[in-house]
């Protein structure tokens, strides 16, 4: 009895070993902790503030960005811009994570949207992560980690990008200012062609020879 049973579950457990490594994740944010010291990988609009590289209290390594839009009306926006082209497929699920640190009054704000890109300009989707403001620890030292899963757009030749916007309107005395550390990126890594047809492949041959067997 168990020699008939032991070869249908070395086969499904070879297609289990295909679906694992199809589920593993695959980080596609560049540069995403700024560890390179510069704007590698991000696009950065001032847009009447500041956005900068700091060193003064990342959440890992050795640097973070900073984003400050107080005194509006500024929203400056740092962008991990156009990641994942020719990996990302449309309607994929990704997990974006990042941690923020910072503070706001008077009607000062912070943004985190997922765009869906177009080669050559536009989108074909746009989400503000969290469906609205994010509000990290009151504490402007202390870090919080957010982590959201979602599907991309039904267009992403020009890849995704994860904008970051830390926002103040035209209110006198206005405080948006944030740091931004440790962006990750994930999506489904496909296992390689020959692999999989290697597993595919053996579990047909392992069950062939059950049935010679039998």
């Amino acid at each position: 009895m168990f020699k008939n049973l032991r070869t249908p579950v070395l086969a499904a457990s070879l297609m289990l070993c295909s679906a694992g490594a199809m589920a593993s994740g695959v980080d596609i944010a560049i540069n995403g902790g700024a560890e390179s010291g510069d704007f590698m990988g991000w696009d950065t609009f001032d847009n009447g503030g500041t956005v900068e590289i700091t060193t003064d209290n990342p959440s890992g390594g050795v640097y973070a960005i900073e984003l400050n839009g107080s005194g509006g009306p500024f929203n400056p926006v740092a962008k991990n811009a156009n990641i994942g082209i020719g990996v990302i497929t449309p309607g994929a699920e990704v997990t974006v994570s990042f941690d923020i640190r910072g503070s706001a009054s008077a009607g000062g704000v912070f943004f985190a949207e997922i765009f869906s890109e177009l080669a050559g300009g536009g989108v074909s989707q746009a989400e503000i992560l969290g469906g609205g403001p994010l509000f990290p620890d009151a504490d402007s030292s202390v870090w919080t980690s957010y982590s959201f899963t979602t599907t991309v757009g039904p267009d992403v030749s020009g890849g995704i990008s994860i904008q970051f916007a830390a926002i103040c309107g035209a209110v006198p005395g206005c405080v948006s200012n944030y740091f931004v550390d440790n962006l990750v990126v994930k999506t489904a890594a496909p296992i390689p062609v020959p692999a999989a047809v290697w597993l595919l492949g053996s579990a047909i041959g392992l069950l062939g020879l059950r049935k010679r067997a039998a």
